[in-house]
């Protein structure tokens, strides 16, 4: 009888990704028997924190999920609560929010390609070496970060944890010359987005065997590129209400990570840059078009290690569109940002928000934006009293696992008839912790939540 030859490869943790994360690849005779992404991030279970909270506490409870994408769950919870209201926001407040999550779209988007990616491509070590040999590329991370959050401190108070964006409205604005110096910021940046772009249009790319997965992003009916709706687009031609998340999401735990995963094992979803990229490539600005035109991403490419490429060029897009919101607000006279309230809009009417919840209460709504990863959800079940009785959130690196495991896969079955079973550690795991940080995975916002059993003896 031959023998059968077993060997596994071990990532004991990723690297340079937010949060932790290890990698086993279980191989048989040659062939891969299992692969698991292990996100042994610490859990934290804010489902159950909020419960027992304030409607309005959610958005600045949530955001405390993570630093990077806490204007994210700030305004994926702010929707949800004037989705259950059929509230629209005046389109000053929207211009605002939109300037907000653009900031935080350009930080970490920056720090993403820059400080976790490129030393990859320009073949360092860590962080330390990228700063020491690449002062040129390490200084535009630098720059472009700390726009990033400086948008954000402008409109949100601070640059992490925003503490002016609420529910119907912003407890503080920024004034006219703020917005017209800022706009003078980003203009200087557009040159080194454009530059970054180039880079990353320019690399040359491993050859990742990645086959196309099912590709979901909000819709929204905006002319311009864009991250907040209501409905999600699929590759697979279908249209729904982020209401239905549940039934197309199909979240389910498993036993060996803390964070959970979607999808299918047929077609695995994928969301983030490339997925926006599929949907909405024709709304981007000029700039951002023509880098997309000139890319394999045009052509219909679905080689994962091209979502750097497209995050670069969300990025030259994030910087262009800022500004023309600066511009735009900056014209406004203070006064009038600052009359920007929910509030008076209720007082207007007779009432205030609470007379408003009455006739909503008790009720149930989903609120989502596009994150730098991919696509957020927030859903909220409120009393009679607007105090949460339960809460659900959805995360996108929580959404990519499945499409991830099976990347590493491929990418493993394509390259193990290459290498002898002593070389194969070393060789591939670089491969794979590169291709895993293509998706940019937030370890921190997958793991907030676990299934717990408990058995009656």
């Amino acid at each position: 009888m031959a023998e059968i030859k077993k060997s596994t490869i071990v990532i004991p943790e990723v690297t340079r990704v937010e949060g932790h994360s290890a990698v086993t690849v279980d191989i048989l005779d040659g062939k891969v028997e299992n692969v698991k992404l292990d996100v042994f991030e610490g859990t934290r279970y804010f489902e159950k924190i909020v419960v027992g909270h304030k409607y309005d506490e959610m958005a600045h409870l949530t955001s405390r999920i993570c630093a990077i994408c806490s204007t994210g769950h700030v305004l994926a919870s702010i929707f949800a609560i004037e989705n259950l209201l059929d509230y629209k926001a005046d389109e000053k407040t929207t211009l605002l929010r939109e300037l907000m999550h653009l900031g935080m779209i350009i930080e970490s988007h920056a720090t993403h390609l820059c400080a976790l990616v490129l030393p990859d491509f320009l073949g360092v070590e860590d962080l330390i070496a990228f700063a020491d040999k690449h002062k040129e590329e390490f200084a535009l991370w630098t720059f472009l970060r700390t726009l990033g959050n400086d948008v954000q401190y402008m409109v949100g108070g601070r640059s992490f944890h925003p503490v002016n964006l609420h529910v119907f409205k912003l407890s503080s604005h920024p004034g006219g010359e703020a917005l017209k110096a800022m706009a003078g910021r980003l203009k200087e940046a557009r040159e080194k987005a454009l530059f970054l772009a180039q880079v990353f249009l320019d690399l040359k790319l491993p050859a990742i065997p990645s086959f196309e997965p099912e590709y979901l992003a909000l819709d929204y009916d905006s002319t311009t590129y864009g991250y907040f709706g209501t409905r999600v687009k699929s590759s697979q031609s279908w249209l729904r209400s982020i209401e239905e998340y549940r039934d197309y999401l199909g979240e389910y735990p498993v036993a060996y990570s803390h964070a959970k995963k979607s999808g299918n094992v047929a077609k695995p979803f994928m969301v983030g840059a490339i997925a926006r990229l599929r949907f909405h490539s024709e709304k981007l600005g000029r700039e951002a078009r023509q880098l997309f035109l000139s890319s394999d991403l045009a052509k219909g490419s679905c080689n994962t290690m091209l979502n750097n490429l497209a995050q670069s060029i969300e990025l030259v897009d994030a910087v262009y569109r800022a500004q023309t919101i600066c511009e735009m607000l900056g014209q406004i006279e203070d006064a009038e940002l600052a009359s920007l309230d929910g509030q008076s809009r209720f007082a207007a009417k007779g009432g205030n928000e609470m007379d408003v919840l009455r006739e909503k209460l008790p009720g149930a709504a989903v609120g989502a934006v596009e994150c730098p990863r991919g696509t957020l959800y927030h859903y909220y079940d409120l009393d009679e009293k607007g105090l949460v009785r339960g809460a659900d959130l959805i995360t996108p690196s929580a959404q990519n696992t499945q499409r991830i495991e099976s990347d590493i896969r491929n990418t493993v079955e394509a390259r193990i008839a290459e290498v002898d079973d002593l070389s194969r550690q070393s060789l591939l795991q670089s491969d794979l912790e590169t291709l895993v940080r293509a998706y940019d995975p937030c370890n921190t916002c997958a793991t907030h939540a676990v299934t717990i059993r408990v058995e009656k003896r």
